[in-house]
């Protein structure tokens, strides 16, 4: 009987000390994400470090501000979390349960403008916005964001381009673009690299709307003998498929120039090979337009002001303009002579604040 009582205390002594164990036999050490700052609805790779027994260990995961990707990665160590389209900073908690026993731990996450690109992801080109037409892709990403840069070379004797879609979210007036770029190896004299912005078709198709802004630049004219640059905005009518470019000496209802002459010469866009500048351009929230060249303002103009007050003075019910893509074209191909440009960045807001 004493035997017995023996059995029987070290049976329950053991038991609550495998109970204790398990209670504390996991721990997320670490949680980690992919990069340090996130633009409107980036897909950003986030996971955890767990210590412990891992057998039938499931994972939990949680977010103060935009979502998950869905089913397939929810129970996982690691997962894809969605960022939401507005500036700020969010927390991220995951949970890890095994039995009885469970670890979480938390992490900022910090949203800071519409979208912003440093080309430094292995995915810029597949399944990240970008998508490019007559071109081959070279990507030199680096952790360093000054050493990466995306390299696009024209591969045809059509029009290359590189091309990102703005539907991270509605990309209204007020917005600024700066993009910085150059180019590098071969440059096809008398054709320009152009920036441009495109914007929605309004729902009446009898409405004028703004469809483009335009900005060419001829970096390697000779400005002795001709104009390095021509910058505007088309204004489409889709009912009679009627377009109409700013241009010198227009007058409502024509577009009106942004900057006069609209075509001309300016020592700035002058680029070697192997040089990088900035471009941006801007409305702000008076509908006010600015041009930065490498941080230096080049202009200012009230030609899209004047303009959109006329056509919502027109056209009751006039549809704000509303931006859905961001475009960069140059040379196409020439025989065997192709020429490269060399991205560095993108950055876009949506909040008033010029970029420059």
């Amino acid at each position: 009987m004493r035997k017995l009582k023996i059995f029987f205390s070290i049976f329950i002594v053991s038991t609550l000390l495998f109970s204790c164990k398990k209670k504390v036999d996991i721990s997320i050490d670490t949680l980690s994400k992919s990069g340090e700052e996130f633009y409107f609805g980036e897909k950003v790779p986030v996971w955890a470090g767990t210590e412990g027994d891992k057998n039938g260990i499931s994972y939990q995961w949680t977010a103060t501000g935009g979502t998950f990707d869905g089913w397939r990665t929810q129970n996982l160590y690691e997962n894809l979390w969605i960022a939401p389209d507005s500036v700020g900073e969010y927390t991220i908690t995951a949970t890890a349960k095994n039995g009885g026993s469970s670890s979480s731990k938390s992490m900022s996450m910090k949203v800071t403008r519409y979208f912003f690109d440093e080309f430094q992801s292995d995915y810029t080109f597949n399944g990240n916005g970008w998508s490019t037409s007559n071109t081959t892709n070279v990507l030199n990403n680096d952790v360093d964001p000054t050493k990466s840069t995306a390299e696009i070379t024209a591969k045809s004797s059509s029009v290359p381009y590189i091309s990102r879609n703005l539907d991270l979210a509605d990309l209204s007036i007020p917005f600024s673009v700066r993009a910085k770029l150059g180019w590098k190896k071969y440059y096809r004299d008398g054709q320009p690299i152009t920036i441009s912005l495109y914007f929605n078709q309004p729902a009446n198709p009898n409405v004028p709307f703004i469809r483009e802004i335009r900005w060419e630049i001829y970096p390697t004219a000779d400005t002795g003998k001709t104009n390095n640059y021509q910058i505007r905005f088309e204004t489409f009518l889709p009912a009679n498929n009627s377009s109409k470019f700013s241009a010198e000496g227009n007058t409502l209802p024509a577009p009106l120039p942004l900057v006069e002459p609209v075509s001309g010469k300016f020592g700035a866009f002058m680029m070697k090979d192997g040089d990088l500048k900035s471009f941006s351009l801007s409305v702000d929230a008076n509908n006010v337009f600015y041009a930065y060249v490498d941080g230096t303002l080049w202009f200012t103009s009230n030609g899209i002001k004047d303009w959109l007050q006329y056509a919502k003075t027109t056209f009751p019910g006039y549809e704000e303009p509303l931006a859905k893509a961001f475009r960069i074209s140059f040379p196409s191909k020439s025989g065997s002579k192709a020429t490269t440009i060399v991205m560095k960045s993108v950055y876009i807001n949506n909040n008033g604040e010029i970029l420059k």
